[in-house]
């Protein structure tokens, strides 16, 4: 079933070869997709945490990735085997609904097929295993609920540090942790303000490349690159105070025919009056612009030189060929409409703002807007090269994602493995008074998840075996939050020491990875058409 050479080293793809017989029993299948889920495992273990590694993608010859970030990598390798891609799956899923936890999800779905495989060893039956282990994640649902702790805050400013503690946690597996608190303040200033309303298709985020990380800000308005533009501009005002601003999806530029036409005219003189008729119709749709009294125009498509002139004589600032997502943003707002004609031109098609103007950021030159209508926040990010940008703009889209969650839902957990070890202290207790063959079920079940803080020991290379039993000893003893304590290669208390997660993370988690490691485990034949 497996070749040798598991991961074609031209296409970094897991290859699916069906050679075996589909007679063999479930014991065979089981073994095949165990071993296919911990070779996927492997590539992103090692990517949980704060001391994570880093992958290095070559997707293609002139696209390559650094992150570690667990769906990341899973989604650009291009895995194609069925099993394994379930576990693809559930990974983009916890990405998309909660945006941090994804190397969680997979690490936990494993185990819990791990675990499963050694018990059907063992004598059990699979029917019973998946059942219990069902029931496992029902009550660890319930514990979840017992023991998260509820946050409302009244003031301002104890918001702001309950959505930093939090933020920062997240950001502390990523490649910018060494700045989580810089970010963390900038996406909290933002959650603070939005509120509920807290949306991540209205705050923009921009890379500039140059400076250092710490030279990143938060704007709070619109900002876009320097639009296109052609001879004129440079007259053109760099300020406005309460401008009207126009957009619009008209070409403003004289160009020749785009394909072979042909005019036939009967006297010179009717040559002029066709080339009239072409510079009239320019001029009839620039006048209307003018009479609007906006100072600043922008469009989707090109506006010309004739144009750019036209508007630098009366004092209007303008723009071509601005993309789809900054005119999107400009509508929201400015509360402008984009526009295909000027026949019907009105004051309500019209945004407006507080301030308009140009700056230069680094090597290039940008647009501000502030005092808009609606709260729209851009995030600059600077940074010596691309692949930094780009990382830190992934890792940002998760802090935010944590963020809206915890707007929407204040419970939080302590992280750095307590609740795991939280609730596998209360499960084994429960399992107590369960009969002899369901308490070894549900035992190795709570076994399973301190698989999360096993595997952030053993990537901060500490002793896994001393900290988890010390672990173990503290939770036995009282009802505490102990975790690992990453920087002492010790146990510590995550709660005390703000190590933060949104309890809808750790649902997500474990309940996504329990139904992914059911459907692999429920498999006891493959047929073939």
């Amino acid at each position: 079933f497996l070749k040798d050479n598991f991961f074609n080293s031209n296409l970094m793809s897991i290859l699916f070869t069906p050679d075996f017989d589909p007679s063999e029993d479930y014991k065979k299948y089981l073994s095949i997709n165990s071993d296919i889920s911990n070779q996927v495992l492997n590539l992103i273990k090692s990517t949980l945490g704060p001391s994570s590694m880093d992958k290095f993608l070559c997707i293609e010859e002139r696209e390559n990735i650094i992150t570690n970030d667990g769906a990341t990598i899973l989604n650009s390798i291009g895995i194609n085997h069925p099993v394994a891609k379930i576990l693809v799956e559930i990974a983009k899923s916890q990405d998309f609904e909660v945006g941090d936890g994804t190397t969680t999800v997979c690490l936990l779905s494993v185990e819990f097929i791990n675990a499963a495989k050694k018990l059907i060893e063992e004598g059990h039956h699979f029917k019973k295993i998946l059942r219990i282990f069902k029931k496992g994640a029902i009550i660890t649902n319930q514990i979840l609920q017992e023991v998260s702790e509820n946050r409302n805050f009244k003031s301002t400013n104890a918001l702001k540090k309950f959505l930093i503690s939090c933020c920062a946690t997240s950001l502390n597996s990523k490649l910018i942790s060494g700045k989580r608190h810089i970010f963390s303040e900038i996406i909290s200033d933002i959650g603070v303000l939005l509120g509920s309303k807290f949306d991540s298709s209205i705050i923009s985020i921009k890379t500039i490349i140059g400076g250092s990380t710490s030279d990143s800000f938060l704007f709070k308005g619109i900002f876009i690159k320097k639009p296109f533009s052609y001879a004129g501009y440079e007259k053109q005002k760099k300020k406005f105070k309460y401008p009207y601003i126009l957009l619009l999806d008209i070409e403003l530029e004289l160009k020749s025919e785009k394909i072979n036409s042909e005019t036939k005219i009967n006297k010179m003189s009717k040559y002029k009056e066709l080339i009239d008729a072409e510079w009239s119709l320019i001029y009839e749709k620039l006048d209307l612009i003018a009479k609007s009294n906006v100072k600043a125009v922008f469009s989707k498509q090109p506006i010309g030189d004739l144009a750019t002139q036209y508007f630098a004589e009366r004092g209007i600032l303008c723009g071509g060929r601005v993309s789809n997502d900054d005119m999107i943003r400009l509508s929201k707002g400015t509360g402008g409409k984009i526009l295909s004609t000027l026949l019907d031109l009105k004051k309500d098609f019209i945004g407006k703002c507080g301030l308009l103007e140009e700056r230069q950021i680094g090597n290039e030159r940008y647009l501000l807007l502030s005092g808009c209508l609606i709260e729209i926040n851009t995030i600059i990010i600077r940074g010596s090269n691309l692949k930094v940008l780009e990382e830190t703009k992934r890792c940002l889209n998760d802090g935010m994602m944590i963020v809206k969650k915890v707007l929407k839902d204040q419970r939080i957990v302590g992280g750095a493995g307590s609740i795991e070890m939280k609730i596998a202290t209360k499960l084994r207790k429960y399992a107590n008074n369960l009969s002899c063959d369901d308490q070894v079920l549900l035992q190795r079940f709570a076994n399973c998840l301190e698989v999360i803080p096993k595997t952030l020991c053993e990537n901060a290379g500490f002793d896994s075996t001393l900290i988890l039993s010390k672990l173990v000893a503290k939770h036995n003893t009282k009802d505490c939050w102990y975790g690992v304590d990453i920087e002492n290669g010790d146990i510590f208390d995550a709660l005390g020491n703000y190590i933060w997660e949104p309890t809808s993370v750790k649902q997500n988690a474990i309940q996504a990875s329990i139904e992914a490691a059911c459907v692999i485990l429920s498999i006891d034949n493959v047929l073939f058409n």
